[in-house]
Parts: C-alpha cells; structure tokens; sequence
C-alpha cells in the first residue's frame, strides 16, 4: 500500500512540474552606468525568441544602439544617454509585438563623480 502512495504522490508531483517556455525579462547586468550613455548592457533573460525577429529596446523613451540577441538568454545593447542621476525603466520590445517592462531598472551616475561610479560598478577604490 505505501508504495502506491508513493507511486501516486509522485505521479502528482511529476504532473504538476511543467517546464515554463514563457519569456521573461529579469535584469541588467549592469544595472547603472554613467548620463553620458554609450556603456554596454546585458539584459538577462529567460525563453527569448532568438531567430524570430529582432527586438527593440527603450531606456525610458531613449533607444538602445547595437543591440544583439545573444541567445535565449540575454541581449546586448549600448545605452543610450540619459540624465544625471536618475533611474529609467527598461522596455524590451520583440518584433512579434510582445513587449516587457523593467521598471526602474538602470541607474543614470554623474560621470563627475568618478568615486561614485567605480563604486557601483565593483570597483572599491
């Protein structure tokens, strides 16, 4: 009898486990670079449609430059320029029309401030 439950139990398990082919856009790698713009991006991600389109990719309403679908897992793009010290959400739109939202996802630093900038990218001079 128990190893009916068992069999049972993991049937039920085994059932309700589905692999997600859902695409998904979880974060920027770096998640901050300098107003001046021109700083290479990775949008990490999850089921990108690679080799169906292109995508495009908004920080708030300014464009993104170069932007090259790695894989089913990330996209690369050059950021384009923003203001000082403010944060942008990021759209991520594929030419299917499908379309994602990151908000507040990249960080604008003041270039002036070079302390400031190494500090957030790793940097601990």
């Amino acid at each position: 009898m128990s190893k009916l439950l068992w069999g049972a139990a993991l049937a039920l398990s085994l059932s309700t486990l589905q692999c997600s082919t859902e695409t998904k856009i979880i974060e920027l790698e770096p998640p901050q670079g300098t107003f001046a713009g021109g700083e290479e991006i990775l949008i990490k991600g999850k089921n990108l449609p690679i080799g169906r389109g292109g995508a495009t990719v908004l920080f708030g309403r300014r464009p993104a430059t170069n932007i090259v679908m790695e894989n089913a897992n990330g996209i690369r793009v050059t950021s384009p320029a923003g203001d000082r010290n403010t944060e942008a959400d990021v759209t991520v739109i594929f030419d299917d029309g499908r379309n994602y939202l990151l908000k507040s996802a990249f960080r604008y630093l003041d270039a002036s401030d070079n302390a400031k900038v190494m500090k957030s990218f790793g940097n601990k001079k």
